[in-house]
C-alpha cells in the first residue's frame, strides 16, 4: 500500500503570514517591496512543502511505508458551510492583501475542490491511508489516521484511532468551535461535553436528546454537526451532507 503525503496547505498560508521575516501587516511601503515579499513568501510556501515531504520520507524508513503522491490541498474561497450557517468564520480578521495574492498563486499551482474546505479533502485522503500534515487539532484529533502535527511548539507524530476520532467529533458537536464561529450548547466546552455523554450516553439518539433537553431543535443539531463533520466529501460525489446514522 502506498501512503500519499497529504498537506493541509491552508495552514502554510498562515505560517507565511505570521513569519517574522515579513511586515506584520503584510503591506510593504512600496509596490516593489510588496513584490519582493510575495516572492519570498512563495518560496517559503514551497520550502514548507519540501520539509514535510522530507519528514514523511524519513519516517517511512522506520515503518517501511511506500510513499505515493504528494497532495497539497487548499480551501476554496467559499464553501458549503457558509450556506449552512451565516456566522461561520465571520469574526475572523480581514485577510491581508499579500496573503490573498499568495493564495491566488497557490490555487493555480496546487489543488482545491470547489465549494469545499481543505479539511474535508485532507480528511478523506488520510482515512484512505495517507499521511496528514496540519496544525489543526480538528483534523489530527477528529480524523482517524496518521498525522504529523506541524505546530512549531508541538511537532510530533499523532496516530489517531477510530474510537478517539468519533469521540472527539461527538464532543465537538456539543461544544462547537469558537475559532470557526460555531456555537456550542450554552455553557458546554469539550470537557463538559464528555461529561454529558458519560451521563446520558454517546449514541446519536442521546446526543439529539441532549440538544432537545437544552432547548435546541433536532434541525439545529444537524446543522452544528454538518459544520464540524469532516466526512462529507468524496472525489466521486463531492459534498454529501451528514445524516444521523441509522
Amino acid at each position: 500500500m502506498k501512503r500519499d503525503i497529504v498537506i493541509d496547505a491552508d495552514h502554510i498560508l498562515y505560517l507565511c503570514t505570521e513569519s517574522r521575516d515579513f511586515k506584520s501587516d503584510l503591506e510593504g511601503e512600496s509596490l516593489e517591496d510588496d513584490v519582493l515579499q510575495l516572492k519570498q513568501m512563495k518560496q517559503m510556501f514551497k520550502n514548507k512543502i519540501a520539509d514535510y515531504v522530507g519528514i514523511a520520507q524519513v519516517e517511512s524508513v522506520f515503518h517501511d511505508w511506500k510513499i505515493g503522491k504528494t497532495r497539497v490541498i487548499l480551501s476554496d474561497n467559499r464553501n458549503f458551510r457558509y450556506n449552512l450557517f451565516s456566522e461561520y468564520k465571520s469574526k475572523r480578521p480581514t485577510t491581508p492583501t499579500l496573503q490573498k495574492k499568495l493564495k491566488k498563486w497557490a490555487m493555480k499551482k496546487y489543488h482545491f475542490e470547489p465549494n469545499t474546505e481543505a479539511d474535508d479533502v485532507v480528511a478523506y485522503y488520510v482515512r484512505k491511508g495517507g499521511i496528514g500534515f496540519t496544525t489543526d487539532k480538528d483534523l489530527f484529533k477528529g480524523v482517524a489516521g496518521i498525522w504529523f502535527n506541524t505546530h512549531f511548539k508541538h511537532q510530533c507524530w499523532v496516530y489517531t484511532t477510530e474510537f478517539t476520532a468519533i469521540n472527539f467529533f461527538k464532543c465537538q458537536v456539543l461544544a462547537g468551535d469558537l475559532g470557526d464561529g460555531i456555537p456550542s450548547i450554552a455553557g458546554v466546552g469539550l470537557k463538559t461535553a464528555e461529561k454529558l455523554m458519560a451521563k446520558h450516553g454517546s449514541s446519536w439518539a442521546n446526543i439529539v436528546s441532549i440538544f432537545e433537553d437544552k432547548g435546541y431543535t433536532k434541525e439545529y443539531m444537524l446543522t452544528m454537526t454538518r459544520l464540524v463533520c469532516m466526512s462529507q466529501w468524496t472525489p466521486k460525489k463531492g459534498i454529501t451532507l451528514w445524516k444521523i446514522p441509522k
